[in-house]
């Protein structure tokens, strides 16, 4: 289970709450900018990947500074999160393969 928190950057220093809390920081926590994400803003976005429990954590903490992202959306920014790891994983295979 996962979620992406859309997250303005005047308020990027409230996103530590979430790796502050006990349960949220136990989970995947990916944070990148939206430009390198190949997107139009400059917010920043976070996936978080986890427990049922960890998630729902997120969520509830992500509300009072960010934007839940609605599903469709929330896809395929996923698929460009998965896709920075799967090139990142490939440029250090070639460095050490």
């Amino acid at each position: 289970m996962y979620i992406i928190i859309k997250v303005d950057k005047k308020k990027s220093s409230e996103i530590d709450e979430l790796y502050r809390d006990d349960i949220v920081s136990r989970q995947s926590i990916i944070k990148r900018e939206g430009i390198s994400l190949d997107l139009k803003d400059d917010s920043i976005y976070i996936l978080v990947e986890g427990s049922d429990e960890g998630i729902n954590r997120a969520k509830e903490i992500a509300g009072k500074f960010g934007e839940i992202l609605p599903k469709n959306e929330m896809e395929e920014i996923y698929k460009k999160f998965k896709a920075q790891d799967e090139s990142s994983l490939e440029g250090m295979g070639s460095i050490f393969g």
